[in-house]
């Protein structure tokens, strides 16, 4: 004997809700149960992780610094960025590694930075003196970057020229930019750099 019609809409609920529950099942798992692109992706971070924490130890060892600036600025903006990366992913083993990271980058920082403003200077004394313009280092860590020429004794030079600097100064963390004007150099003004100390990334 054929079931009644309640009999069959009742059937015909129970397989509705089951199938809902089968996708919804599904879609949790989907979300909640690791991926593997997922992990693909932070074995490569990992990896990528590793291998600049044994450059950046080589370079420690050895003392060996890129002899091209740009090179040097280059590789060091390549290190904060992938310690940057780092912190956006939830991986223990990439955050575990991206601290290691974090510890070396500021060690090579605080090394190399106070050389490489100081070849930055070194760099440009000789063109800039065929400008009448006089280059120096100052601070403990070369920090302070100054320029002496009569040239800045308008407000507008020292303006004009300091955005014209404006990018490598903040690339090589510089703190400070001092005009001077007066041959005795009591005639000065300087400006604030609002760019990273070299303990911070």
């Amino acid at each position: 004997m054929e079931g009644s019609a309640p009999e069959k809409q009742n059937i015909f609920k129970y397989i509705v809700f089951f199938l809902l529950a089968v996708a919804a099942a599904g879609i949790t798992y989907y979300y909640i149960s690791p991926k593997e692109a997922d992990i693909a992706d932070n074995n490569n971070v990992v990896l990528f992780i590793q291998n600049k924490i044994i450059d950046i130890d080589e370079k420690l060892k050895t003392g060996q610094v890129d002899p091209d600036l740009a090179t040097s600025i280059a590789w060091h903006q390549s290190n904060a960025a992938l310690y940057q990366e780092s912190l956006h992913h939830k991986d223990k083993q990439v955050k575990e590694q991206g601290n290691i990271l974090k510890n070396k980058i500021i060690e090579i920082q605080t090394k190399q930075f106070p050389e490489l403003r100081k070849s930055y200077v070194q760099s440009k004394e000789s063109i800039l003196k065929q400008e009448n313009i006089q280059i120096a280092n100052a601070g403990n860590r070369n920090e302070i970057l100054v320029f002496t020429s009569e040239k800045f004794e308008p407000k507008a030079s020292q303006k004009s020229f300091l955005k014209n600097i404006n990018e490598i100064v903040h690339d090589l963390k510089f703190t400070k930019v001092i005009f001077k004007w007066s041959p005795d150099g009591k005639d000065s003004r300087e400006y604030k750099i609002s760019s990273k100390n070299d303990s911070e990334i």
